[in-house]
């Protein structure tokens, strides 16, 4: 086999994925992470996602038991999280705000749901780990790409 060598990836060589909730830019994606790049006008909120364990079908989107991380590159953010998706989107429950720098990590066992809650667009990178052998992640389909 083969041993792996570096890769660069260019963000001119990417394609951007629009949802109703921003804009996607995928770098990397491999077996043992994804990373990307997101972007959200002010007000935009995310659409509620889960790293629980099992999917209880309240979640709009469930990734099973991963660890997730964003790295703020502009703006404010608000974070809401908790084990109702319901609750969620009534921005109900525990959260705290994310500005320019700032790391978050975003352990398994939790719903979440994220707004962009400055004046600006805003956008932060953001790493995921690959799902666990036998998950099936449960993801929306993008509304348009843009290549």
């Amino acid at each position: 086999m083969e041993e792996e060598k570096p890769n660069v990836t260019r963000v001119s060589d990417v394609k951007t994925e629009v949802y109703k909730d921003g804009l996607q830019t995928t770098f990397v994606k491999n077996e043992a992470w994804d990373l990307g790049l997101y972007f959200m006008e002010p007000g935009m909120t995310t659409i509620v996602f889960s790293l629980e364990e099992t999917d209880d079908g309240t979640a709009d989107e469930w990734y099973g038991p991963s660890h997730e991380f964003y790295m703020i590159a502009q703006g404010v953010f608000t974070v809401w999280y908790g084990k109702s998706a319901a609750e969620l989107r009534k921005r109900s429950g525990q959260s705290f705000v994310l500005q320019e720098g700032d790391v978050v990590s975003y352990p398994p066992g939790w719903k979440y749901m994220v707004q962009n809650t400055g004046k600006i667009p805003g956008s932060f990178f953001w790493g995921k780990t690959a799902p666990k052998p036998g998950i099936r992640m449960r993801e929306l389909e993008p509304t348009k790409i843009v290549q």
